[in-house]
């Protein structure tokens, strides 16, 4: 292909028709490469089980001419350097290599942009989080101004401009930045951690240090959002929650203990008792047989013999109105076995008081 070129750079013909040549020879090139993509391209792609080939070849396919665009500036530069003057072709490259430096830098930035996003979906997809909408955009824009800065650079060595004192502006315009926005920072850089660690997602519920009780309804560049049970959205910044010691309930394990707490009086059969219980709580559809329900006879209490139940059921979302029902079934089987459940009582007893002689007591 690059022997093509060199023979209309060398034919005796003049620099307007070698320049017309060129843009003939770039147009077949990009029919026969457009061609070659659309059967061959899709057809070798359709084998493999990846998708990061049919994104590559979807970017060639989009951007073909771009790229037929900067070779064929490259060339005519070439024709042009035979009959231009030193001052004029020394214009005409400098606009040429401007022009490809920002043809490449917009197709370097699409490139990166679309394996990064690629790979964070496929991140996404297999951690359950939604980490490709949420450090997708900000990952983008680093990338865009990080190959930006870098064309520019390109282009301001090329024309002999120092770039130390544009890089030293930058250097402490991003220190004063840095420093004015490092709350912000200091979170962005937490909601990294918590992403990647993952201590909690979406969906769980947590307890936070200060008793707080809730669900995770999103969890963001700069905080996380928690609902609690009056429906009250708490927004707690990432780098006081990553500092926090956190109770997660539905994490490694999302089976969640159900207690209940029952007296009965003294004298009754805990024997019995237990039985009873045991068999509302294995009855019960949403409690599991693994780990089994359990009862524990665990205080003497003041007015009452104390006993804990605890099963399990598959999800938090179940365990309070799971408890409820089986309340209400324990008071039933009680009352139906004649199981007392007593009240808080006082034994009171008075002493005698010597009486008068006109029969009333001294007090």
């Amino acid at each position: 292909m690059k022997a093509i070129w060199e023979i209309i750079l060398q034919s005796p013909y003049s620099g307007a028709f070698k320049i017309a040549l060129i843009l003939v020879a770039s147009v077949v090139l990009y029919l026969v490469l457009k061609l070659f993509l659309q059967k061959v391209g899709k057809r070798v792609v359709s084998i493999t089980r990846s998708e990061i080939d049919d994104k590559i070849l979807e970017f060639l396919d989009k951007f073909l001419a771009r790229m037929i665009i900067i070779i064929a500036i490259y060339f005519i530069a070439e024709a042009l350097a035979m009959y231009l003057g030193e001052k004029a072709l020394r214009i005409v490259n400098g606009l040429l290599f401007t022009i490809v430096v920002i043809i490449a830098t917009s197709l370097t930035i699409r490139f990166t942009v679309l394996i990064t996003d690629y790979y964070l979906k496929r991140t996404a997809k297999k951690t359950g989080t939604e980490i490709d909408r949420e450090f997708g955009p900000l990952v983008n824009r680093i990338i865009q101004i990080v190959f930006f800065l870098t064309g520019l650079l390109i282009i301001l060595d090329h024309f002999n401009i120092d770039a130390k004192g544009l890089v030293a502006t930058l250097g402490i315009g991003s220190l004063a930045v840095a420093l004015a926005a490092q709350d912000t920072l200091s979170n962005m850089i937490a909601g990294f951690v918590i992403m990647f660690d993952r201590p909690f997602r979406p969906g769980d519920r947590i307890r936070t240090p200060d008793g707080t009780v809730g669900e995770i309804t999103e969890i963001g560049l700069r905080s996380v959002k928690l609902l609690d049970f009056e429906k009250n959205l708490h927004i707690i910044p990432n780098s006081e929650i990553v500092k926090s010691t956190i109770i997660n309930y539905s994490y490694p394990n999302p089976l969640i203990r159900v207690r209940v707490d029952v007296g009965v009086a003294y004298g009754s059969d805990l024997n019995r008792v237990k039985e009873i219980i045991l068999q509302v709580f294995k009855e019960h559809p949403t409690i599991t047989d693994d780990p089994e329900p359990a009862v524990y006879f665990i205080n003497f209490g003041d007015s009452s013999l104390d006993l804990m139940c605890v099963g399990y059921v598959p999800h938090y979302t179940e365990a309070w109105k799971t408890a409820e029902e089986i309340r209400l079934k324990i008071y039933e089987a009680f009352e139906k076995e004649g199981i007392e459940i007593p009240f808080p009582q006082r034994v009171v007893h008075l002493p005698d008081f010597p009486r008068n002689p006109s029969g009333e007591t001294n007090s």
